[in-house]
């Protein structure tokens, strides 16, 4: 069963905290999946605060390559930006990080940047 087919996983930052998803980073590139893609959310918060005062996440572009993935970081706010990456990625020889940028609530002025609406109602 050869078949061309991409697996997607959309990570948050805050997500990242947790070792099972560096159990997966080391397993995948340990197991040639190839066809595994994993975007990141990464807006600088998670529940409890800022990311990087929870837990220090940077550099997590290095993080992810020094587990053997190819990683880009994009503008994840940006829908082309999000559309060229699939398109530029086409060529996998690694599992693939794509670390988003991202701004929480992008657009709607009293939630832009504002962690009180990470998961309220």
């Amino acid at each position: 069963m050869n078949k061309d087919y991409k697996v997607v996983v959309l990570l948050s930052d805050g997500e990242c905290n947790e070792g099972s998803v560096w159990e997966a980073a080391m397993f995948a590139p340990k197991k040639n999946l190839n066809n595994l893609i994993t975007i990141v959310d990464y807006n600088k918060w998670q529940a409890t605060g800022e990311s990087e005062e929870v837990m220090q996440l940077s550099p997590l572009k290095e993080k992810w390559q020094a587990f053997g993935w190819q990683t880009y970081e994009i503008d994840g706010n940006d829908i082309q930006n999000v559309l060229n990456i699939f398109e530029e990625i086409s060529n996998r020889e690694k599992p693939i990080a794509i670390i988003a940028h991202t701004i929480k609530g992008k657009g709607i002025s009293f939630m832009e940047n504002n962690n009180n609406w990470h998961y309220r109602i």
